[in-house]
């Protein structure tokens, strides 16, 4: 049996966790149907994992016990930065699942000339938190990305990082613009119809450098998860 995994914010870790959230009840009851005795962990989004037991079960909660402090890590010395355009809802979704997934520590959303214009509502942002969270936790992470407010173009051109880069078919190979000593890297990814000529320039007068990431033009969600995993095994080799 694969290990069951939760998440639960830093403050409600204590050496006794009564649950009551009636979706997180029937799933551990009525779904994976564990009983008392039976372990599973919660990791804490910040570095942290740990082992409890179930004491008792009740209809409407459970209590579980903490045995010990299973992982640690300290927090990464070297991210990947994602920022992405605001686009239809099914596309930033699986930008922020595989991205999670592929290592991204820290998303970006940003509003451009050829992207959704509207910014994102409290509900939906909470959303999304929900949708990072999830990929972290089935990832088996134990430190959740962040994802910052929705930035207009010129804000996001002006954050800082060790490396900015941004995708662009005629830019040229990651590789090129590589140094190992680098630790924070962001990179910005263009809107369906991309960039245009003005934002690029706007890039560039900002110390961003254009990179290739395929000889093809890949879509928006494409690029996202394809510069994510290959920033972050350059990174890992460095």
């Amino acid at each position: 049996m694969s290990k069951i995994r939760m998440y639960i914010e830093p403050g409600q870790i204590e050496e006794f966790i009564q649950l009551k959230n009636r979706d997180a009840v029937h799933k551990l009851k009525d779904v994976l149907r564990l009983k008392e005795s039976d372990c599973l962990c919660f990791f804490d989004g910040r570095g942290k994992e740990y082992v409890y037991h179930i004491e008792e079960l009740s209809k409407k909660s459970i209590l579980l016990k903490q045995e010990k402090l299973l992982r640690s890590e300290p927090h990464p010395t070297k991210q990947v930065t994602l920022a992405f355009p605001l686009e239809r809802e099914e596309r930033v979704d699986f930008i922020l699942q595989k991205c999670t997934e592929l290592g991204a520590l820290r998303f970006i959303p940003f509003v451009c000339q050829r992207s959704i214009q509207r910014k994102p509502s409290a509900n939906k942002l909470a959303r999304w938190k929900k949708i990072i969270n999830e990929a972290t936790r089935q990832s088996q992470r134990l430190w959740i990305p962040k994802i910052e407010e929705t930035l207009d173009f010129l804000d996001l051109a002006k954050v800082k990082s060790d490396l900015k880069l941004v995708g662009n078919i005629s830019g040229k190979t990651i590789s090129r613009k590589f140094d190992k000593k680098i630790k924070d890297v962001l990179i910005a990814i263009g809107p369906v119809g991309d960039f245009s000529d003005q934002e690029y320039q706007e890039f560039k007068s900002q110390g961003f450098s254009s990179v290739k990431l395929s000889a093809n033009l890949l879509r928006t969600e494409t690029a996202a998860m394809f510069s994510v995993g290959l920033l972050n095994n350059f990174l890992d080799e460095g």
